[in-house]
């Protein structure tokens, strides 16, 4: 479902112009929040197997739902696909959009100091990546990720994933590469405050990935909290219709709330939930 945000302020405006690399642009779908600013920022990153996909993704557009009239500004962007380009090319994409919002924060009247990142599936491991490996200009101060990967090491997609493991593949083969390109190689007692929301019926990316990325975390002496979606699948377009889904939006967003020292009021563009 595309975002719809009835309850924000002022109109969305598509196809943002964030940047520029490997001869494409690069662009971005705004959702204004409501309320009055500054705004902490929540980045939307989609998912699509790193090789399909765009910002109106409706598993994590959705999103923009119910952050937007909690007094978010919202951001959906779009970046670089495989096989052409390759997971370092997607991370940096991420980073460069960061960059751009930080540097215009004043044009949304949004807040450089307090921006997250969300992402699923494929955007929840550049979500984890982009998190965790970042200079002072594209550092974020929190991360919610959707059934993303955090360890090469448990998932059995070689054949698929060669292209975008480039050049580190050719240059360090597939075990150094993986771990290189592992986001729970990347944790450190600098991290941001992480948030994983996972089904634990997830046929696609298994539970253990987000809960190995919790307890690294926590080692880390990071704060990384989980939310199990109990018997459901990969992504969150069927999640409404699984009965005892616990209530994940307000969740996540009063969550942010808290991390981010936000007041903005939680509920409103949230699904309707299948009767129990």
């Amino acid at each position: 479902m595309a975002a719809n945000l009835l309850f924000a302020q002022s109109k969305s405006e598509d196809g943002i112009v964030y940047g520029e690399a490997g001869g494409q642009q690069l662009t971005m779908d705004y959702y204004p929040p409501a309320g009055e600013g500054p705004h902490p920022v929540v980045i939307i990153i989609h998912g699509g197997g790193f090789v399909g996909g765009t910002s109106k993704n409706g598993s994590e557009a959705y999103c923009a739902d119910f952050l937007a009239p909690a007094g978010y500004a919202v951001f959906s962007i779009n970046y670089r696909l495989g096989p052409k380009f390759t997971l370092q090319d997607m991370t940096s994409d991420v980073h460069r959009a960061v960059r751009f919002i930080r540097q215009n924060a004043s044009k949304w009247n949004a807040d450089p100091a307090h921006i997250a990142l969300l992402g699923g599936s494929a955007g929840g491991y550049l979500s984890n990546m982009a998190g965790l490996v970042a200079d002072s200009d594209s550092a974020v101060q929190a991360v919610v990720t959707l059934f993303g990967i955090g360890n090469w090491a448990g998932m059995n997609y070689r054949a698929q994933l060669e292209p975008i493991f480039e050049p580190l593949l050719s240059q360090k083969g597939w075990r150094n590469a993986s771990v290189e390109l592992s986001p729970i190689t990347h944790v450190s007692s600098q991290a941001p405050p992480f948030l994983f929301i996972h089904g634990d019926k997830d046929e696609a990316v298994p539970l253990d990935q987000s809960i190995e990325m919790q307890k690294a975390l926590q080692a880390a002496g990071v704060r990384a909290d989980l939310i199990v979606i109990p018997n459901a699948p990969h992504a969150t377009g069927s999640w409404y219709r699984v009965p005892g889904v616990p209530d994940w939006e307000r969740m996540s967003a009063e969550w942010l709330n808290d991390v981010l020292h936000h007041k903005g009021p939680v509920g409103q563009g949230i699904r309707a939930r299948a009767q129990q």
